[in-house]
C-alpha cells in the first residue's frame, strides 16, 4: 500500500513539474493583421506566465524586416531600412540600433522557433499591437499617430561624390568680369567703335548741301541733280553710320561669346572633377577585385588568363585618370587665360547646378522665335547691310573712275543682302527650334537618369541589409555604391548639358557661333 502511495505522488509530482516547464500553447488558431490585412500564423503563439510570445521570425518579415541567424554567435539579427535589432535567446537584452533594451521575458527556442514577447514587437517597430484573446486575433498598426511618433525614422545615407578643394574661390561673375575685361578681341572691337565714330564725324561735316537747280525741288528730277562731291560725302556718312552701328553690336556678340565660354569652361571643369573623383573610387574597388583574383590564382582557384584581364583592367583605368587629370589641366589652363591669370593657378570654382524643366509649348515657341529675329544682334546687322545697299543704289551717280559699279550692280548687291537677311533668319529660325528639341530630349534622359539612379539606391538598400547581415562582401557593397555615384554623375552630366543648351536657347545670336 505504500508502494502504490509513492508511486501515486511520484506521478502527481512529475506532471506539477511538467505543467510549470511547458508554456500553454492557444487552443484555436490565430490570426494576424497587419493595418487591417489579415496574415495566417503558422507559428501559434504561446503563454507563459501571463505574456504572450509570438513567433519573431514570421511577424518580423510581414512587418517587412529582413531576418537572419548567425550560427557561430546564436544572435538572431532583424534589419529594415531604418532599425536594426539583435536578440539572442535567453538572453533578456536585446540591442536594437546598438542601445540596448530589455525585455519583460527573454527569448527563447520553442520547437525551432525563436519566441518573444508580443509587447516587444510594438517597442521595435514604434506600433500599437493588440491582443484579441477572445477571438485569438493580434492585430498590428504601424499608421496610427502613435506609431509615427514612437518610431524614429532615419533616411539611408547613400554614397555621393564631395570634391573637397582648399583653394581660392570664384564665383561665375567675378570669372566672367576677368574675361571681359582682358579680352584682346573685346578691346579691338571698341577701338573700332572709336574709329568709327570719328569717321562719322569726320563725314558728317563733309557733306555739303546745295539746293537744286530745278526750282521745283520736290520734283524727283530734283533729288538726283547734285554735285557727284556731295552724293559722294552722303556715300561716305551713310556707310560710317552702318560701321558705327555694326561694332557695336559685334561688340555685345563678343561680350555674349565670352560669357558663354567662361560657363562651358565651368561646366567642364566641374564634370572632369567629378569623373576623377568617380574613376578614383573605381579604382579602389578595382584593386580590391585584383588582389581577390591574384590570391585565388596563387591558390589555385583561378585562371592565369582571368589574373592576367584584371591586371590590365587595373592598369588601364590608371592610364583613364592621370588622361582625365591632364584634360582638366587644359581646362583650367584655358579658363585662367581667357581670365588673364596665371596659367598655374586653380581656382576652386563656386558652382551651383539647378535642373529646372522649359514650359513652353509650340504656340509660346513660335512666339519667340519671331521676338527673337527682331531682336538678334545677327540679324539686325543684316537689316542695316540692306539699308546701306538701297542708301548706295538711291545715291548712285556714274562714276568714270569706277565705271564697272553701275547701277545694275548696286541693285544686284541689295538683292543679294536682302537675300542674305532672310537666309539668316531662316538658319535662326532652324536653330532655335533644333535647340528647344534637343532640351526636351534631355529633359526625358534626365527622367531616365533619376529612375535609374533611384534604381540604383534600391538596389544598394538591399545589399546594404545584406552586408550587414554578414550575406555578402564588402566588395559587393562598393559595387553598389559605385552604381550610385556613377548614376549621381550621369544624371549631373545630363543637367550640365541642359543649362548648357538653355543658355543658348535665351541667347539665340550665340546659336550662330556655334
Amino acid at each position: 500500500m505504500k508502494r502504490h502511495l509513492r508511486k501515486i505522488a511520484s506521478l502527481t509530482l512529475a506532471s506539477m513539474l511538467i505543467s510549470s516547464a511547458v508554456p500553454l500553447y492557444a487552443s484555436r488558431s490565430i490570426t494576424l493583421q497587419v493595418n487591417g490585412i489579415s496574415h495566417p500564423l503558422q507559428v501559434a503563439p504561446i503563454l507563459e506566465d501571463g505574456t504572450t510570445l509570438v513567433g519573431l521570425r514570421e511577424i518580423f518579415e510581414v512587418l517587412g524586416a529582413m531576418v537572419n541567424w548567425d550560427e557561430a554567435t546564436g544572435t538572431i539579427k532583424a534589419k529594415t531600412t531604418d532599425m536594426e535589432l539583435r536578440l539572442i535567446p535567453g538572453i533578456k537584452t536585446a540591442k536594437k540600433n546598438g542601445v540596448p533594451v530589455e525585455l519583460s521575458v527573454a527569448p527563447k527556442q520553442v520547437g525551432g522557433n525563436t519566441m518573444i514577447p508580443l509587447r516587444f514587437v510594438s517597442e521595435t517597430f514604434g506600433a500599437e499591437v493588440h491582443w484579441d484573446e477572445t477571438n485569438n486575433i493580434i492585430s498590428i498598426d504601424t499608421t496610427s499617430e502613435k506609431a509615427i511618433e514612437i518610431q524614429e525614422t532615419k533616411p539611408m545615407e547613400y554614397p555621393s561624390l564631395n570634391i573637397a578643394e582648399e583653394s581660392t574661390k570664384i564665383t561665375y561673375e567675378e570669372a566672367v568680369q576677368k574675361a571681359l575685361k582682358n579680352s584682346l578681341a573685346l578691346k579691338s572691337i571698341e577701338e573700332s567703335i572709336k574709329i568709327s565714330e570719328e569717321t562719322l564725324d569726320i563725314a558728317k561735316d563733309a557733306i555739303v548741301v546745295h539746293r537744286p537747280l530745278e526750282d521745283d525741288y520736290t520734283r524727283e528730277e530734283a533729288i538726283f541733280y547734285a554735285e557727284p562731291t556731295a552724293i559722294s560725302g552722303l556715300l561716305a556718312m551713310t556707310q560710317a553710320d552702318y560701321g558705327v552701328t555694326a561694332t557695336k553690336y559685334q561688340k555685345q556678340i563678343q561680350e555674349g561669346v565670352i560669357k558663354y565660354q567662361v560657363k562651358a569652361s565651368f561646366d567642364s571643369i566641374q564634370n572632369l572633377k567629378k569623373d576623377i573623383e568617380l574613376l578614383s573610387k573605381s579604382l579602389e574597388t578595382t584593386k580590391t577585385q585584383l588582389d581577390i583574383t591574384t590570391q585565388k590564382a596563387n591558390l589555385g582557384l583561378e585562371s592565369d588568363f582571368n589574373k592576367t584581364t584584371a591586371e590590365q583592367n587595373f592598369k588601364n583605368q590608371q592610364k583613364q585618370l592621370e588622361a582625365l587629370k591632364k584634360a582638366l589641366d587644359n581646362e583650367y589652363i584655358k579658363l585662367n587665360r581667357l581670365m588673364g591669370i596665371d596659367d598655374k593657378e586653380r581656382a576652386s570654382l563656386d558652382y551651383a547646378l539647378d535642373f529646372t524643366p522649359m514650359e513652353m509649348n509650340e504656340v509660346e515657341l513660335n512666339a519667340y522665335i519671331e521676338r527673337a529675329l527682331v531682336k538678334d544682334p545677327s540679324i539686325i546687322l543684316k537689316g542695316e547691310a540692306v539699308k546701306q545697299a538701297e542708301y548706295n543704289l538711291r545715291l548712285y551717280t556714274y562714276s568714270a573712275i569706277n565705271p564697272t559699279d553701275t547701277y545694275a550692280v548696286k541693285e544686284s548687291k541689295l538683292n543679294q543682302a536682302r537675300l542674305d537677311e532672310m537666309q539668316a533668319k531662316n538658319n535662326l529660325r532652324d536653330k532655335i527650334r533644333t535647340t528647344y528639341n534637343q532640351i526636351k530630349q534631355l529633359e526625358e534622359q534626365y527622367q531616365i537618369d533619376t529612375a535609374k539612379l533611384q534604381q540604383a539606391k534600391e538596389q544598394y538598400n538591399i545589399l546594404k541589409t545584406q552586408y550587414d547581415l554578414g550575406m555578402v562582401i564588402e566588395l559587393n557593397l562598393k559595387q553598389a555604391e559605385l552604381a550610385i555615384l556613377s548614376a549621381q554623375v550621369a544624371q549631373e552630366k545630363t543637367a550640365v548639358q541642359h543649362a548648357q543648351l538653355v543658355y543658348l536657347f535665351n541667347n539665340p545670336y550665340l546659336l550662330s557661333q556655334q
